[in-house]
C-alpha cells in the first residue's frame, strides 16, 4: 500500500508541475521562436499560430521529478515506511544506469527541440536518434527476448527504442492524441511492473504519465500549445525504456505470450506507423513526410469531429493495452481469447486505414 501512496504521489506532483511548466511554456515560446505556423505543412490543419514549447515542459517536470525522488531516496529513507526504505537502499545499484538513460532523454529532448526551432533533415533528426538509442543500449537498457548475443540484444534494443520514438512522433498529429495515448501507455507500464515488484519502474512511469497529464490539461482540444518533436521524442524514448525495462515473462509465467505486453499496450501507435508507412511506399511518396492518412484523419473522414477521433484512438489503445496487461496472468486458452481480441481490434483499424478514402480537408 505504501508504494501504491508513492506512485499516486509521484504522479500528482509531476502532473501538477507539468501544468504549471506548460502554461509558462506557452507564454514565453513566442519569445523564443518556438511556433508553428498555420498550414505551413500539407497535413497541418491548425489556424492560428500556436507555441510549440510544450516537450520543453513536460521535459523539464519529468527532470525536477526524478530529482526529486533520487534525493528523497538518498537523505529520505528513514522517514519511509520499512518496505519503501529497504527497497530505496538499492538504489545505488540502479544509480549509473538511471544517470546515462536520464542523459539519453534529455538527448532526445534537445534533438527534438532543435528541430523545433530550425527543421532538420530527416537524415540528421534519424542519425541523432540512433546514437543516442544506441548509448542507452549500450549503457542503460537492453531488450533481450531470449536472446544472449550482445550485439543482437543491443540491435534489438536500437530498433525498439527507434520505433517507439518513430511511431510516437508520426502519432502526433491532432491535439491530445501522442500525450493521450503516451500518458494511458505509462499507466498500463506502472500497473504492470508494480505488479511485478519493479519500484523504480513504476515510479519512472508515474512522472511520466503526470508528465504527460499535465500537459494535456493544455494540449486538449483546442489545444494552445504543442508538444512539438521535443515531447514526442521524449515520450517515445521514456516509453521505449519502460516497456524494455519492465520485466513481462518470468519462470511462473504459462505461456510466452507476455513478452508481447508491451507491443500491445503499445499497439496503436505501432500499427498505425506501420500501414501509414506501407500506404506512403504503395504511393511513392517518402515516409518521412507528413500527410493525412493516419488513423485519426480517416475517423475524421467517417464524420467524426477531430476530439472525437482522437478520443476513440485512445480507446482502442486502452482497449488492447488492458488485455495486453492480462497476459502475464492468463493460461494458455485465455491468452489466446486476448490476442484474438487485439487481431480484431487490428483488423478494424486494417479495414478503415486502407479503404476509407484520404481527403485533402
Amino acid at each position: 500500500m505504501a508504494w501504491w501512496i508513492i506512485y499516486l504521489g509521484a504522479w500528482l506532483g509531476t502532473a501538477l508541475l507539468a501544468t504549471v511548466l506548460t502554461r509558462i511554456a506557452r507564454d514565453v515560446a513566442p519569445r523564443l521562436g518556438f511556433v508553428d505556423k498555420p498550414l505551413n505543412e500539407a497535413h497541418k490543419k491548425h489556424v492560428t499560430v500556436t507555441p510549440v514549447f510544450g516537450g520543453a515542459a513536460m521535459l523539464s517536470a519529468w527532470l525536477v521529478a526524478i530529482g526529486g525522488g533520487a534525493l528523497l531516496a538518498a537523505v529520505g529513507g528513514r522517514y519511509l515506511p520499512a518496505e519503501v526504505a529497504e527497497n530505496l537502499a538499492n538504489i545505488r545499484a540502479v544509480g549509473s544506469r538511471l544517470a546515462v538513460l536520464v542523459a539519453c532523454a534529455v538527448g532526445m529532448g534537445l534533438l527534438g527541440l532543435l528541430d523545433d526551432r530550425k527543421a532538420l533533415r530527416a537524415w540528421q533528426k534519424f542519425l541523432g536518434q540512433f546514437v543516442l538509442a544506441g548509448a542507452a543500449a549500450a549503457w542503460g537498457v537492453r531488450v533481450t527476448a531470449f536472446v544472449s548475443v550482445p550485439i543482437i540484444t543491443w540491435g534489438l534494443t536500437v530498433f525498439w527504442i527507434l520505433l517507439i520514438v518513430n511511431a510516437l512522433n508520426f502519432l502526433d498529429n491532432m491535439d491530445g492524441l501522442a500525450a493521450g495515448i503516451a500518458a494511458l501507455a505509462a499507466f498500463l507500464f506502472l500497473f504492470t511492473a508494480a505488479a511485478r515488484g519493479q519500484h523504480f519502474v513504476s515510479a519512472l512511469a508515474a512522472v511520466t504519465c503526470g508528465s504527460a497529464c499535465g500537459f494535456l490539461v493544455y494540449n486538449k482540444p483546442k489545444a494552445s500549445i504543442f508538444m512539438g518533436d521535443a515531447g514526442s521524442h521524449f515520450l517515445g524514448f521514456t516509453l521505449a525504456v519502460i516497456g524494455a525495462l519492465t520485466t513481462f515473462y518470468t519462470q511462473e509465467s504459462r505461456t510466452l505470450a507476455p513478452l508481447l505486453t508491451p507491443v500491445l499496450i503499445l499497439g496503436v501507435p505501432i500499427f498505425d506507423t506501420a500501414a501509414v508507412v506501407l500506404i506512403r511506399l504503395r504511393l511513392r511518396k517518402p515516409i518521412y513526410v507528413g500527410d493525412n492518412r493516419h488513423i485519426s484523419h480517416r475517423f475524421q473522414h467517417l464524420g467524426m469531429t477531430r476530439p472525437v477521433a482522437v478520443l476513440l484512438v485512445c480507446l482502442l489503445s486502452f482497449t488492447v493495452g488492458c488485455g495486453a496487461v492480462a497476459l502475464i496472468w492468463l493460461p494458455p486458452v485465455g491468452a489466446a481469447v486476448v490476442l484474438l481480441q487485439s487481431a480484431l481490434v487490428f483488423a478494424i483499424i486494417s479495414i478503415i486505414q486502407f479503404y476509407v478514402p484520404k481527403k485533402d480537408s
